[in-house]
């Protein structure tokens, strides 16, 4: 397994139980305790909760109490799912049905009933339309009650031309928001995954008024996420999403050459080399090894060996973090604004960040007084 860097053991735990939930045998109740908190700070415990749960012979191996945490876990999720499916009943109202809309990862996980939608927590809607729907798709919501949160004008200029969705939508009183998109990854990013051939492909669902991707087009989407358009901070569950996705997808020797494939089609071979990487050594997934993707070099693989363990894999939140985790924080938060901006719009985007920093502390240093 690729070392974890300085995490805890029982994170090894929360990974070997997330493999596979049969390892629940030989977890005794010291190692529960942290492990539980791992989970719910990974926003995982009711996936393993939903994992555990339907197999007799495992939930009478977990200690009671351990139990009442997954029980509540359960609760927590399906009560999340309710208010994801309330907040699509409103969008499809809203949106014109002559309008074709794209329903993205967590939502699309659930239309489509895909076993590991069962246990997430949704905290948002993200829809995508052709960027010449955006306006229409834009009004319509507005018109509903959806509004845009409160930002300044620099922000809004850059969501509209240099982002691939709008600011956050939200209609007041729901408690999830909606984040429309024309594509999925900025425009002015590295990678730019081909537009045209997500749409080419999309997916309609029997009875619903959404469509989604193609099912290889979903498990890219969900590693460009992962491995560009996120800090990688705190983001255990999104290599889940993506393991959940291969086993849901992707099968026969021919899906996974299909699949390397499609990553070169869309130029997103280096971050899917990353996910299969971490998915087979830390969730045994079953990636083969023979795929045709370019080995990235020797030396970025260590560093990000070195990285991607201390961003992404959850800590006891008590307990501070050590200079390699800030350190690797760091190091992911440059990679990210690198692969997201140009040059150019980096800097003037830093400058803009440091303005406002400053501003705010001027003005809590004010009131102060």
């Amino acid at each position: 397994m690729i070392a974890l860097g300085p995490a805890d053991p029982c994170v090894h735990t929360l990974l070997a139980l997330l493999a596979d939930p049969h390892h629940v045998l030989s977890i005794g109740l010291p190692e529960w305790d942290k492990t539980i908190r791992l989970a719910r700070q990974a926003r995982l415990l009711g996936v393993l909760a939903q994992r555990i749960q339907p197999h007799d012979e495992l939930r009478s191996a977990v200690p009671e109490c351990v139990l009442g945490h997954l029980r509540s876990a359960t609760v927590y999720s399906a009560h999340r799912g309710h208010l994801l499916r309330m907040e699509l009943t409103a969008l499809a109202k809203a949106l014109p049905p002559e309008l074709p809309v794209v329903v993205l990862k967590g939502a699309a996980y659930m239309l489509q009933k895909l076993d590991l939608a069962r246990g997430r927590l949704p905290s948002d809607v993200d829809l995508m339309v052709a960027h010449s729907d955006l306006d229409p798709a834009e009004a319509a919501l507005r018109n509903a009650g959806w509004e845009f949160e409160e930002i300044d004008a620099y922000t809004e200029r850059y969501y509209r031309q240099w982002s691939h969705e709008l600011p956050p939508l939200r209609v007041p009183g729901h408690p999830l928001e909606v984040d429309l998109h024309h594509t999925i990854t900025p425009v002015t990013g590295r990678l730019k995954p081909d537009t045209t051939l997500l749409f080419a492909d999309l997916q309609a669902l029997p009875g619903e008024r959404f469509l989604v991707l193609q099912p290889l087009d979903q498990v890219l989407q969900a590693v460009v996420h992962l491995f560009q358009d996120s800090d990688l901070q705190a983001h255990l569950r999104d290599l889940v999403d993506i393991d959940g996705l291969l086993r849901a997808h992707v099968h026969s020797h021919d899906d996974w050459q299909a699949l390397a494939a499609r990553a070169v089609q869309h130029r997103v071979e280096r971050p899917l080399w990353y996910a299969l990487r971490y998915c087979r050594a830390w969730l045994t997934t079953p990636v083969p090894e023979d795929l045709p993707l370019a080995t990235p070099p020797a030396a970025v693989i260590r560093l990000f060996d070195w990285v991607f363990p201390r961003c992404t894999l959850p800590r006891i939140p008590d307990q501070p973090a050590g200079i390699s985790r800030r350190t690797a924080a760091r190091l992911g938060s440059l990679r990210h604004q690198w692969l997201r901006l140009p040059p150019g719009l980096l800097v003037r985007q830093i400058a803009h960040k440091s303005m406002r920093a400053w501003r705010a502390r001027i003005t809590l240093r004010q009131q102060s007084e």
